[in-house]
Protein backbone atom coordinates (compact mmCIF):
# COMPACT_ATOMS: atom_id res chain seq x y z
CA UNK A 1 0.00 0.00 0.00
CA UNK A 2 1.03 3.42 -0.63
CA UNK A 3 0.60 6.85 1.02
CA UNK A 4 -1.83 9.46 0.02
CA UNK A 5 0.59 12.58 -0.38
CA UNK A 6 -2.11 14.46 1.04
CA UNK A 7 -3.57 12.83 3.97
CA UNK A 8 -0.79 10.74 4.36
CA UNK A 9 -3.14 7.17 4.98
CA UNK A 10 -2.21 4.22 2.89
CA UNK A 11 -4.83 3.98 0.52
CA UNK A 12 -3.44 3.22 -2.59
CA UNK A 13 -2.47 -0.74 -3.89
CA UNK A 14 0.23 -2.09 -6.40
CA UNK A 15 -2.06 -2.31 -9.23
CA UNK A 16 -3.65 1.22 -8.92
CA UNK A 17 -0.40 2.70 -8.66
CA UNK A 18 0.72 1.42 -11.86
CA UNK A 19 -2.19 2.32 -13.64
CA UNK A 20 -1.13 5.93 -12.76
CA UNK A 21 0.71 7.96 -15.26
CA UNK A 22 1.90 11.71 -15.62
CA UNK A 23 -1.40 12.79 -17.39
CA UNK A 24 -3.74 10.01 -15.47
CA UNK A 25 -4.56 10.97 -11.79
CA UNK A 26 -7.09 9.09 -9.37
CA UNK A 27 -8.99 9.79 -6.34
CA UNK A 28 -7.84 9.05 -2.72
CA UNK A 29 -10.34 6.44 -0.85
CA UNK A 30 -9.88 8.48 2.28
CA UNK A 31 -9.34 12.51 1.14
CA UNK A 32 -11.16 12.52 -2.01
CA UNK A 33 -8.33 14.72 -3.45
CA UNK A 34 -6.54 13.71 -7.01
CA UNK A 35 -3.00 12.33 -6.83
CA UNK A 36 -0.41 11.36 -9.57
CA UNK A 37 3.11 10.62 -10.33
CA UNK A 38 5.74 12.78 -11.54
CA UNK A 39 6.64 13.32 -15.41
CA UNK A 40 10.26 13.15 -15.68
CA UNK A 41 10.20 10.30 -13.28
CA UNK A 42 7.30 8.27 -14.74
CA UNK A 43 9.00 8.61 -18.36
CA UNK A 44 12.33 7.30 -16.82
CA UNK A 45 11.33 3.95 -15.59
CA UNK A 46 9.36 3.16 -18.79
CA UNK A 47 12.66 3.22 -20.73
CA UNK A 48 13.01 -0.55 -20.65
CA UNK A 49 10.19 -1.30 -22.22
CA UNK A 50 10.75 0.59 -25.31
CA UNK A 51 14.31 -0.54 -24.91
CA UNK A 52 13.36 -4.07 -24.70
CA UNK A 53 10.54 -3.44 -27.87
CA UNK A 54 13.47 -1.66 -30.07
CA UNK A 55 16.31 -4.03 -29.09
CA UNK A 56 13.76 -7.12 -29.88
CA UNK A 57 12.55 -5.95 -33.06
CA UNK A 58 16.09 -4.73 -34.19
CA UNK A 59 18.54 -8.25 -33.07
CA UNK A 60 15.83 -10.64 -34.43
CA UNK A 61 14.59 -8.81 -37.48
CA UNK A 62 18.39 -9.18 -38.43
CA UNK A 63 19.27 -12.32 -37.19
CA UNK A 64 16.51 -14.01 -39.01
CA UNK A 65 16.01 -11.56 -42.44
CA UNK A 66 11.71 -11.88 -41.34
CA UNK A 67 9.09 -8.80 -40.53
CA UNK A 68 7.22 -11.54 -38.69
CA UNK A 69 10.13 -13.14 -36.80
CA UNK A 70 10.78 -9.16 -35.45
CA UNK A 71 7.72 -8.38 -34.64
CA UNK A 72 6.98 -11.76 -32.18
CA UNK A 73 10.66 -10.20 -31.06
CA UNK A 74 9.19 -7.02 -30.63
CA UNK A 75 6.94 -8.44 -28.66
CA UNK A 76 8.83 -11.04 -26.58
CA UNK A 77 11.11 -7.60 -25.76
CA UNK A 78 8.12 -5.27 -24.52
CA UNK A 79 7.11 -7.81 -22.54
CA UNK A 80 10.14 -8.66 -20.75
CA UNK A 81 10.57 -4.65 -20.84
CA UNK A 82 7.08 -4.52 -18.86
CA UNK A 83 8.50 -6.92 -16.16
CA UNK A 84 12.08 -5.01 -15.19
CA UNK A 85 10.24 -1.51 -15.41
CA UNK A 86 7.27 -2.57 -12.71
CA UNK A 87 10.16 -2.68 -10.27
CA UNK A 88 11.39 0.44 -11.18
CA UNK A 89 8.12 2.00 -10.91
CA UNK A 90 7.34 0.93 -7.28
CA UNK A 91 10.26 1.85 -6.29
CA UNK A 92 11.46 5.26 -7.69
CA UNK A 93 8.35 6.50 -8.85
CA UNK A 94 6.54 8.39 -5.78
CA UNK A 95 3.08 9.47 -5.78
CA UNK A 96 3.03 13.19 -5.70
CA UNK A 97 0.23 15.98 -5.82
CA UNK A 98 -1.21 16.70 -9.41
CA UNK A 99 0.19 19.57 -11.06
CA UNK A 100 -3.44 20.41 -12.93
CA UNK A 101 -6.12 19.48 -10.07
Amino acid sequence: MYECPWCGRKSFSFWQKQSLGPSRSIACGHCARRVSVPWGRAHLAAIPVFAGALVGLWFLGDAFNSKVVALAGGFIGLAVGMVLTMPLYHRFVPLVKPARP
